[in-house]
């Protein structure tokens, strides 16, 4: 029997797994061949400051290191080129008003080392509209998701610990000793399929808020910027040449399908944000559902009536930052009974 089945290969499915197998516990990871996982279609943005009031999550001082250290690693183990990509991001006030959520930042120690100094409008990179000035941020950049999905599929089908299958939750039967699940068994069962946590009979109850968000993949005839843009919208140069561009939410609309008014709503953001765009082309139009959560804290937690049966989800816009760090978090409980950091235990809700 093995030790743990995980439910989805997505960003999360695939770092729990990893630190899971790295302490030596038998794992296989049950996928649909991505079929619904977020983690693909993502940016893999890394923003310690986010919203409009740039708030700084209680944990960012500790995912930092833990995520830098973690994409550096996995890059070397699964050669593959650098994953983790620091880019400077120049953040676009939206209002006159956001310079004073800016100034409680700058004087803040906790948040200080990541803001930079201010701009205004005569500053403002050439093509690029800023009205209201902005600021520059520090500790920024990507990861390059895909390949790093990719890379960690190849390794565990290497190590035979994948599957490719769709998984009906409710088929689920935990017991006394075990899971089982059609022809699986384990000794415990973790799911992390994103949102479609929402349809999940054992943990259908948790405040899950997915977020549908359409993002563009672009092609320039001239360089559009060194360093990431962040107002209305982000604009994300990629190390091979292209840029991303993104996103949209929808709350209402959750079937990861591109849709033509997202594609209006992205153009109109990008008008807005260069002083040219009529000569960008559209490569790649995507659409994702984030799930993220009611207080925009991860679901990490076993259930409160089966022993066997845990969650790893919820990780939102901020999954490619603290993702890593929580996967070490959870197997920590899983395999010492250490606690989890309370703003993540799902008993908060149970």
């Amino acid at each position: 029997m093995i030790d743990y089945l995980i439910v989805g290969q997505g960003l999360a499915g695939s770092l729990l797994a990893h630190e899971l197998m790295r302490r030596g516990q038998r794992v296989r990871v049950l996928d649909d061949g991505h079929r619904s996982s977020s983690s693909q279609v993502a940016a893999g943005l890394l923003n310690p400051l986010a919203g409009m009031r740039f708030n700084a999550h209680p944990r960012t001082a500790e995912w930092l290191p833990a995520m830098q250290a973690c994409y550096r690693d996995l890059a070397r183990e699964l050669d593959l080129p650098p994953l983790l990509h620091h880019l400077p991001m120049r953040r676009l006030f939206r209002s006159p008003q956001q310079r004073r959520f800016y100034r409680r930042r700058r004087e803040d120690p906790a948040t200080a080392p990541w803001v930079g100094e201010a701009f205004d409008a005569s500053a403002a990179p050439p093509g690029v509209r800023a009205p209201h000035g902005g600021f520059l941020q520090s500790q920024t950049g990507y990861v390059a998701l895909p390949p790093l999905l990719a890379g960690m599929r190849h390794w565990l089908a290497a190590q035979e610990a994948l599957r490719e299958r769709s998984v009906a939750t409710d088929a689920v039967r935990p017991g006394p000793d075990g899971v089982r699940l059609g022809d699986e068994q384990a000794r415990h069962l973790v799911f992390c399929e994103g949102w479609k946590l929402r349809d999940n009979p054992w943990f259908g109850w948790l405040p899950l808020q997915p977020d549908q968000g359409e993002i563009l993949r672009l092609r320039a005839p001239r360089p559009l910027s060194r360093e990431i843009l962040n107002g209305a919208h982000w604009l994300v140069p990629l190390a091979e040449g292209d840029y991303r561009f993104g996103a949209t939410h929808e709350h209402h609309r959750l079937d990861g399908r591109p849709t033509p008014q997202g594609l209006d709503e992205l153009r109109q953001g990008l008008a807005g944000l260069l002083t040219r765009s009529d000569d960008i082309e559209v490569v790649e139009h995507a659409a994702g559902v984030r799930p993220a959560t009611a207080d925009r804290n991860a679901f990490l937690g076993t259930h409160p009536e089966q022993p066997r049966l845990h969650l790893f989800n919820g990780f939102g816009a901020r999954g490619a930052l603290s993702i890593p760090w929580y996967a070490r978090r959870m197997a920590d409980y899983l395999l010492q009974g250490r606690p989890l950091p309370a703003e993540a235990d799902l008993a908060r809700h149970a």
